[in-house]
């Protein structure tokens, strides 16, 4: 392989980053099938024997970081951790029992909340217009066609969650309160498909590859118009204060960043690996649910994705979900936005306008 060539340029103060393009694959025969073009941090401020947890939810940081071989030669060691839910994420990191998390829209305007005033978001990617692959369903054959059929009903979903919100939001457009008209059934993340499988509930709000394990039940709504597919990297503000590990977890989010863009160029793996494999459903319906939500780019982190964010603290309020009007720029921080806009570029992604 030919040397790869090095570009250099100097972050806030903070340290000095160095770019390394090269055709880095999962193996010497597999080379062609992993990233293209994939940011190393050679950072000499990142001491050897240096550690990041990173707590995760359904592989979906870990699957497509070993796919793209993102970590490689990376100057610290990285052990992914899987949780059900925003919740428990926040509580890993919390604990310390995670350095870094990574979580949907809803979970840290929620802890805000609810007093926790610890965490950061520096790491923001969105998709804002699309469904978020949020699906409120109803179970087969009972009769309920419409969400106005919802008032009295059990409704199952997981609370301080993504979903959470989406479900208070579409029951509002349809005149019902989550909380008073209908008979809300709070579910940790993994338990919302077997309780709606078993028929326990009226409905529910599932996600895409759910909804297909669940063999297509009549949807009521989707996320279209609420989501904003927003999802965070977080970490606790004290962490950013330990200066190891804030250069190892800016070195972390770029390949994070050169992780989600090779998904991007490389669909039919990413659909094959993750959504036949790990998931359990067809090709097809795999295709069909990335095409109608597309790849959840990064962003830096300035006043428009912060104002994006600021939309689901405020829809959050306006649905009772929160009850307190939550302002997120305390917990927004962009120190590694440098990082963000220069993998981007070296990988040719251009994230869509945000109408905020």
């Amino acid at each position: 392989m030919s040397r790869p060539s090095r570009k250099r340029w100097k972050l806030a103060a903070l340290f000095t980053i160095t770019l390394v393009t090269a055709a880095c694959g999962l193996s010497n025969d597999d080379a062609g099938d992993a990233i293209d073009s994939v940011k190393i941090a050679a950072n000499s401020d990142v001491p050897a024997g240096t550690k990041l947890v990173v707590a995760e939810q359904n592989d979906t940081q870990s699957l497509p970081w070993n796919l793209s071989n993102a970590g490689k030669d990376a100057p610290y060691s990285v052990e992914f951790a899987d949780f059900s839910g925003g919740s428990a994420v926040i509580e890993a990191l919390r604990s310390g029992a995670a350095d870094v998390g990574s979580i949907g829209e809803a979970p840290v305007p929620i802890a805000v909340d609810s007093g926790v005033t610890d965490l950061v978001t520096i790491g923001l990617q969105a998709n804002p217009g699309t469904s978020g692959g949020y699906f409120l369903v109803a179970k087969p054959n009972s009769g309920i066609t419409t969400i106005e059929d919802l008032r009295g009903k059990r409704v199952a979903y997981p609370p301080g969650s993504g979903r959470h919100m989406v479900t208070a939001a579409l029951l509002k457009q349809h005149g019902l309160d989550l909380r008073h008209d209908v008979q809300p059934v709070e579910l940790a993340g993994s338990e919302v498909v077997p309780t709606f499988a078993a028929g326990a509930v009226d409905a529910a709000i599932v996600l895409g590859n759910q909804y297909y394990q669940l063999g297509e039940p009549p949807i009521l709504g989707d996320g279209t118009g609420i989501n904003t597919g927003i999802q965070s990297v977080i970490v606790r503000k004290d962490i950013l204060d330990n200066p190891a590990k804030a250069a190892a977890i800016g070195d972390y989010v770029g390949r994070a960043v050169a992780a989600n863009n090779w998904k991007d160029s490389h669909v039919d793996q990413w659909i094959d690996e993750y959504y036949v494999k790990e998931q359990g459903i067809t090709f097809d319906q795999g295709k069909k649910l990335y095409e109608e939500d597309g790849l959840a780019a990064y962003y830096p982190i300035d006043d428009v994705s912060t104002g994006l964010f600021q939309k689901v603290a405020d829809g959050l309020y306006d649905t009772g979900t929160t009850k307190t009007h939550v302002d997120v720029k305390p917990y927004v921080d962009g120190r590694y936005n440098d990082i963000v806009n220069a993998q981007n570029q070296l990988d040719g992604v251009t994230p869509k306008p945000i109408n905020a």
